[in-house]
């Protein structure tokens, strides 16, 4: 095993950034990852909020190469215009706090557009991710004892990290797959609730003529092409999201047949979307604005 290399961990082709240093996590005074954003909106200029969790947050990655300020750089370079992407993406959360999040505090930044990064993961029922916390913690604590009884002699063999990481990632791949696929049902209360979010995001920006964006990004654990095992999911969130008055972006047609160990922050360790994986959200969500809020010079 060691001499074929499979004692090793491979490398995923990017390098993750720590992002808790001052100079790669900027953080304004309301404790979001921007710069300072003035309210009311300074004249001549227009604006993109942009909501989210972790993914819009850029986690692993630097704040410029985030796809909010991707946007920002390109809509910016418009003659004549001025542009701001306005951050208000919090990792943890969830389509219903980002419905109130705009309704209180996200119109008060006068957006032309407001933009959703919508994950899988944001219809999760708070009191089922409770409980699934609290299973995390407990395998976590069970694993360390075992460790101390007797696994870490097992654990020098690369057979044994072989055949045993081999088993425990199939096991916790189903599960996250049966976990997933549980969350939008259609008797799951978060579901319920996230799709009266999308409802609610969308009445609000139709009354003030605002167009609204989602854009879905798929779970880059999974293979990206025929494989990926949630693509009925993703359309039943653009389903919802259309008959909340939104434009949808699935973004599972941009990565489709890219390799997903390319485009993740650090392997199997950190999911996240990495700065190539940004870019080319950046790229989508820029073709779906140039022709919602066309340029002027047109």
């Amino acid at each position: 095993m060691r001499v074929v290399g499979l004692a090793d961990e491979r490398p995923t082709g990017y390098a993750p950034v720590n992002t808790r240093r001052r100079d790669r996590r900027p953080t304004n005074s309301l404790g979001y990852r921007d710069v300072e954003r003035a309210r009311p909106k300074p004249a001549g200029v227009r604006r993109v909020v942009s909501l989210g969790d972790s993914f819009a947050w850029g986690v692993g990655i630097e704040h410029d190469d985030t796809y909010a300020r991707r946007v920002e750089r390109a809509l910016d370079r418009r003659p004549g215009e001025r542009w701001e992407v306005v951050q208000l993406a919090r990792p943890g959360m969830g389509t219903v706090e980002q419905a109130e999040q705009l309704a209180e505090e996200g119109f008060a930044y006068e957006p032309d557009v407001v933009v959703l990064g919508f994950v899988l993961n944001d219809s999760e029922d708070e009191n089922a991710a409770e409980a699934r916390r609290a299973r995390d913690w407990d395998e976590t604590r069970r694993e360390r004892q075992e460790r101390r009884s007797g696994r870490r002699f097992l654990d020098r063999s690369a057979l044994w990290r072989f055949v045993a990481g081999r088993l425990e990632a199939t096991g916790q791949n189903r599960r996250r797959l049966e976990a997933y696929r549980s969350q939008f049902l259609p008797g799951y209360p978060g579901w319920a609730a996230c799709r009266a979010a999308l409802a609610r995001m969308g009445a609000l920006c139709r009354e003030r003529h605002v167009p609204f964006v989602v854009m879905i990004f798929p779970l880059f654990a999974d293979p990206l092409d025929e494989r990926y095992p949630f693509a009925d999911i993703h359309a039943q969130v653009a389903q919802a999201a259309r008959e909340g008055g939104a434009e949808v972006i699935d973004l599972l047609s941009a990565y489709r047949g890219l390799r997903s160990e390319l485009l993740v922050v650090d392997g199997a360790n950190d999911e996240h979307p990495n700065e190539i994986a940004h870019r080319i959200a950046a790229q989508e969500l820029l073709r779906t604005l140039d022709r919602l809020v066309p340029p002027l010079s047109r």
